[in-house]
């Protein structure tokens, strides 16, 4: 009876994994499925092209508000760790924003991760943003500025920012909406 519990235990746990496999392939179909709002009002064939163009003129400006709320630059960021680590942690650890800065280093960590250091005026510390996309991360050079979107993980002698991806900037947005 002990090795058919055993058995039993052994499906069951099978059965679990395989449905957790299953149910993480269904959260990554229903990303793509998303579509952003403008791709929606650009597909929309029961409006007119002005009805389109000031709905199109009425999310950016949602959207420049929303970066506005969202952009930190690098700098600060930085010295918010450096005056307050724990109320650092509470107002950005875990959380997902928009960075701005001047990209100091670009390289690789000890575990293969390609990285790009923002400079902070600080001559040691940075912030370190991760990026999973080696192509980008080939085109950018020391010196450029950059914003970056990702979650920040808290300061480990540098400002930690995981799964960054490189974005417009926000005077990029501003300029484009005109």
């Amino acid at each position: 009876m002990n090795k058919k519990l055993q058995h039993l235990l052994s499906i069951f746990t099978l059965a679990f994994f395989v449905f957790i496999a299953f149910g993480s392939d269904d959260d990554e179909k229903e990303k793509v499925k998303q579509v952003s709002a403008t791709e929606k009002i650009q597909a929309d064939e029961n409006l007119t092209q002005s009805q389109k163009d000031s709905l199109l003129i009425i999310e950016r400006t949602k959207e420049i508000e929303n970066r506005e709320n969202q952009t930190i630059p690098a700098k600060n960021l930085y010295y918010a760790y450096q005056e307050n680590e724990v109320s650092a942690d509470n107002n950005y650890k875990g959380k997902t924003f928009y960075v701005e800065g001047v990209i100091g280093d670009i390289g690789k960590d000890i575990l293969d991760e390609i990285y790009v250091t923002l400079k902070t005026g600080d001559l040691i510390g940075s912030i370190q943003c991760y990026i999973d996309n080696a192509e980008v991360a080939a085109n950018l050079r020391k010196g450029q500025k950059i914003t970056v979107y990702g979650k920040c993980d808290g300061l480990m002698m540098n400002v930690l920012m995981k799964d960054c991806e490189v974005v417009k900037s926000l005077s990029t947005l501003k300029k484009e909406a005109k």
